[in-house]
């Protein structure tokens, strides 16, 4: 059986489920473990609905391709509105472990996020 995946670090999805609108290929960073592992999908853009709103622009944690060479040619963003799982089969391809920029980025997204069961935020901030 194989290890569970890292915390903190960024995994390629092959198939993504969570992929709007189409499952396709995805980056994601796992931030905690409930039943499955629970991460968030990285972006190379905001999508326009995000960017007209600045609660949601809050939840969105830039990811700095130099601070993570190993998956990321260009910067991106890792949208920290929605918490997804994941199953362990599905994490199997580990990239970069997360930045400590990154790292404080995301948790001060998740301190903003409304849109995270409070039971999830604990977990990621540790509380």
């Amino acid at each position: 059986m194989a290890p569970p995946p890292d915390l903190w670090r960024i995994y390629h999805v092959a198939h993504c489920a969570h992929a709007r609108p189409a499952p396709k290929a995805k980056l994601v960073v796992i931030v905690c473990r409930d039943a499955l592992a629970m991460g968030f999908l990285i972006n190379s853009e905001i999508d326009p609905w995000i960017q007209i709103s600045k609660e949601r622009m809050a939840c969105q944690a830039p990811i700095r391709a130099e601070e993570h060479p190993g998956c990321l040619t260009y910067d991106g963003y890792v949208d920290c509105l929605e918490l997804y799982p994941f199953e362990d089969f599905e994490l199997t391809e580990p990239r970069d472990a997360v930045s400590e920029n990154l790292r404080a980025a995301i948790l001060a997204s998740v301190r903003n996020a409304i849109t995270i069961p409070c039971r999830y935020r604990r977990l990621i901030l540790n509380e």
